[in-house]
Parts: structure tokens; sequence; C-alpha cells
């Protein structure tokens, strides 16, 4: 799990964690920052464990732990946030020795964790499940005020 904390403590990658959070300072809904990211991580392992899936932890803490990182800039340069988090991701991961496979797995898993991830299947599939299954929206103050429709929301505790 070494590149993994390597992600972590990248300058690049608390920089960008930072514009998060001071965008995200007054959200009244879901924020995105390192609590969401190891959300995300634990369910999606939690689900490859079950599923027999074989994919390693390090694969998944990592993609989830960048899967948003595109947030930080998002607003400003007018792109979807998944697209960026794939750009800035990749250049992290190079910089903490991941391997063009790894990063390739693991791209393919932010760009559709978003979009098209319930039709795929691994890290992608897993990725967007447990992003989705991370928000407590029976317990949000603002429930009737986000934007997600009532059939995405959670309504009880999922798994």
């Amino acid at each position: 799990m070494d590149r993994l904390n390597a992600v972590r403590n990248s300058s690049k990658y608390k920089l960008l964690l930072a514009r998060i959070n001071e965008n995200e300072a007054d959200r009244k809904f879901c924020r995105h920052g390192i609590e969401h990211c190891l959300d995300v991580a634990r369910i999606a392992y939690i689900m490859n464990l079950e599923q027999k899936l074989n994919i390693p932890k390090e694969i998944i803490y990592t993609a989830s732990l960048l899967h948003d990182i595109g947030r930080a800039d998002n607003s400003i340069l007018g792109k979807n946030h998944h697209e960026l988090s794939c750009i800035y991701a990749e250049d992290i991961m190079k910089d903490c020795g991941f391997d063009e496979n790894e990063i390739e797995i693991v791209l393919e898993a932010i760009a559709a964790h978003n979009t098209d991830g319930i039709s795929q299947t691994g890290l992608p599939y897993l990725l967007y499940k447990a992003d989705k299954l991370s928000r407590n929206c029976f317990d949000c103050d603002m429930y009737q005020e986000c934007y997600w429709e009532t059939d995405a929301k959670n309504h009880v505790i999922r798994f």
C-alpha cells in the first residue's frame, strides 16, 4: 500500500483535494473530500471480496481516492469531473510508481464512475456502485432539495 499512500501524500493530490474542500466549503449537498473517497474504497473492496473479483486492494483504493479529484477544477474548466479526474489521476499515478496497465485499469473505472458504470463489470462497476452506495440520503438534511432522482436516492441503508 506504499503507492496508495504516495498518492495520498502527493503534493498534486493534496493541492487538488484542498481545492475541492475549498470549493465545497459552503456546499449543502454531499461533499467529495477524503471521507467520501474512503467510504467508496471500503464499500468497493467489500463488494470485491463478496463477488470474488480478486481486484487488488491497492488498485481499488487508488481508484477511489482519485475518482472525484477533477472536481477541483471542473467548474472553472467547464469539463466533466470524471474527465478531469482521469487526466489528474494519470499524472499522479505515474509519479507514484504505478505501471501503464494499472493506470489504464484505474482510468477506465474513473471514466465510467458516474456515466455508464452500471453497465460495466469489474472495477468500473465497483467504483460506480460504491460511489452511489456511499451516500446516506436517508439521513440527509438536504434530502428534499437534492438533485438526485428519488429512485436514485438511498432511502434505507443499502448493500
